[in-house]
Formats: structure tokens, C-alpha cells, sequence
């Protein structure tokens, strides 16, 4: 067991240090988040709804959305592309010639990506009630545990993707895809009340949705679509039916690689 922990403080170690190296990167990301809050923040000046009684409304329930949009940036986009640079690169080979397997390899290369999202989830709220004033409620430290819960629910969904990249290679289109239409159906940006309802179901098959509400609850005190306890079993069973599934594709994907002799290429 500790020969495994240290692969995975190895590759989060290395991951990190590779971060840190790249030191406009943090700049760039705080000005990025400080842009899409003053979009955002004047739209929601603009917004007229039965929905939202009040601008700041709004703009509460868009935030927690751009937070978790951090996450499934970064899980689901940042992942795969790192993984095939990793195919470039020709370093995918230390994972498949390891005893840690390539397997475990990439499921530790989600862990700085996860890390470093909720981080900088945490800077956007903490930008969103310096600068625009967003009332975070008393319950916002519970946030984290939530947050954590429901980063292990997109896990899934990322090590899927990442299984089309070793099998075919490519799927940067597919990912910017499935990220878009999360933000659609998972109520990011506005209530997946206002889908048609022919697309209002998916709000209730996926985990970003029931995230996304007790997110918007335990932070901006707003409140609950579905009873606490449900939206965090949604998200357990997620991840305790998804996780299993994701993994055998992930392998299936390596080992069809391997006998086709393309597990190296790009």
C-alpha cells in the first residue's frame, strides 16, 4: 500500500512543481475569473424573471455555477489534453512499464487538476464578496466537504474521455462537447426548469445537478431543489456505480491499445 501512495504524491508532486513553473498562469487565471464575474455581475443587472426576485439573486446562482464550471474545466478538459500530451511527449510509457500501472497513472494525474480547481473556486468566491459584494452564508464551510463529494463525481466522466484519447486518440472536440451541454442541462448558468421539456429530465441523470444545488445552498443560502439527503446520495451513488464503469473502459481502452500496438502513438 505505501509503494502505491507514493506513486500518487509522485505524480501529484510532479504535476504541481510543472504548475509552479509556469508562474503567469496563476495571473492569468484570477484575471480570467475577474472578467467572467464582471460579465456576469452586469447581466445580472439587466436580468428580469420570475426566478430571481433580485439582480444579486442571479447573480449568487451564476457564480456557484462559474465556480463549479472551474472543475469541469479542469477535470473534464484539462485531463484528457494533458494525457495525450503525455502521449507526445513519450512519457505515457513509465506508466505502462510501471508496477503502478497506467491505470492508477492517469487516475493520479486528476488528483493536482481536482486540487487546484477547488482552489481557485475558492479564489473566484472570494473576488465575487470583495468585489461585487456577494453575502456568502453561514453555512459556506460545508461547501468544501460538498465540493470534494461532488469533484469525485465528475471523476467518471474525465477518465471516459480519457479512455477515447488512448483509443483514438482525439477527443478535444468531444470534450468541449460534453462541457457545454453540462452547462446547459446541469443548471449552471439558469434553471434547468427553463428547458424545454423534452431536455428537462437530464437534469436529474447526471451528478453536476444535484452538486450544483446543495453548492448554491450551503454558499449563497439559497434554496434547496430536492431534500439534502437526496442530492447527496444522488452524488454517492454517482460516483459508486460511474467510478467502477469508468475504470473498466479506461483499462479496456489500454489493452485495446496494447493489441493494436497504437498505445504509444498520438
Amino acid at each position: 500500500m505505501r509503494p502505491r501512495i507514493d506513486a500518487f504524491w509522485g505524480v501529484v508532486r510532479r504535476d504541481g512543481i510543472v504548475f509552479i513553473t509556469y508562474r503567469s498562469q496563476v495571473i492569468t487565471q484570477v484575471v480570467g475569473m475577474l472578467f467572467n464575474l464582471t460579465i456576469f455581475f452586469f447581466i445580472s443587472r439587466l436580468l428580469r424573471s420570475k426566478l430571481f426576485h433580485t439582480p444579486g439573486e442571479y447573480f449568487a446562482y451564476v457564480v456557484v455555477g462559474l465556480v463549479i464550471m472551474q472543475v469541469l474545466i479542469t477535470t473534464l478538459g484539462l485531463t484528457p489534453t494533458q494525457v495525450r500530451q503525455e502521449l507526445v511527449a513519450g512519457t505515457m510509457e513509465r506508466f505502462l512499464v510501471s508496477p503502478f500501472g497506467a491505470s492508477n497513472g492517469v487516475v493520479a494525474m486528476m488528483l493536482f487538476p481536482i486540487f487546484s480547481s477547488l482552489i481557485t473556486g475558492g479564489i473566484m468566491l472570494v473576488i465575487a464578496t470583495t468585489v461585487f459584494g456577494l453575502p456568502l452564508a453561514g453555512t459556506a464551510p460545508l461547501a468544501l466537504p460538498i465540493a470534494v463529494l461532488g469533484s469525485l463525481a465528475f471523476i467518471p466522466f474525465a477518465l471516459a474521455l480519457v479512455a477515447v484519447v488512448i483509443a483514438f486518440k482525439q477527443a478535444t472536440v468531444g470534450t468541449q462537447f460534453v462541457v457545454s451541454g453540462i452547462a446547459i442541462v446541469g443548471g449552471l448558468y439558469f434553471p434547468a426548469k427553463v428547458l424545454p421539456a423534452w431536455l428537462r429530465w437530464t437534469s436529474q441523470v447526471q451528478p453536476f445537478a444535484p452538486a450544483a444545488d446543495l453548492l448554491r445552498h450551503t454558499l449563497v443560502n439559497q434554496p434547496l431543489i430536492e431534500p439534502a439527503g437526496v442530492d447527496v446520495l444522488k452524488l454517492v451513488a454517482f460516483t459508486a456505480v460511474l467510478f467502477p464503469v469508468s475504470m473498466w473502459l479506461l483499462r479496456r481502452s489500454i489493452v485495446y491499445g496494447q493489441r493494436r500496438g497504437t498505445i504509444i502513438e498520438y
